[in-house]
């Protein structure tokens, strides 16, 4: 069972995509957003600083749903192909292609990339060196975003594919 303050922030963050779907990120208000998550302006300021504060808790749990959901550590077990990790990654992102659309077009993708940094480096900083954490997660990191800025045309096994 979650805690009262995580359904709150749960609340606030899905509030905050629903708008987001609806206008642009300098429109929406945090008037706007404890509205449309029904709480008040004191559990907002209580759970977060700012939007992209919001932001980086929706992608956070996101991101901890995703890594929860397999005991494998790809990046270790793919020495010699990154072929599973790539197919592993961008078959979950695509599961939520409007909110990484929503962060492209309000030119907040950054913060994915921070948020996927720091659970990957902390996940993988006893198997594998740091250039290679960096080497790998970066690489697929951009390969994902060029995939999304382009519409997703791709399967995640075609562009494993062309990568090889």
């Amino acid at each position: 069972m979650k805690k009262r303050t995580e359904t709150v922030r749960d609340r606030i963050a899905f509030a905050f995509i629903r708008l987001l779907k609806e206008k642009k990120y300098h429109e929406i208000t945090i008037v706007d957003i404890i509205s449309e998550a029904q709480v008040g302006r004191v559990s907002y300021y209580r759970n977060f600083t700012d939007k992209d504060d919001i932001l980086r808790y929706y992608i956070a749990a996101v991101t901890d749903e995703w890594l929860s959901h397999t005991e494998e550590n790809y990046i270790t077990l793919t020495k010699d192909s990154l072929s599973p990790y790539i197919i592993w990654l961008l078959s979950h992102m695509y599961q939520h292609k409007d909110v990484v659309s929503i962060l492209i077009r309000t030119e907040k993708i950054y913060l994915l990339e921070e948020e996927f940094d720091k659970r990957l480096f902390s996940r993988l900083s006893e198997t594998a060196s740091t250039w290679e954490i960096v080497y790998k997660i970066g690489g697929v990191y951009k390969l994902f975003v060029y995939w999304a800025k382009n519409g997703f045309r791709e399967t995640p096994e075609e562009i494993a594919a062309l990568v090889r």
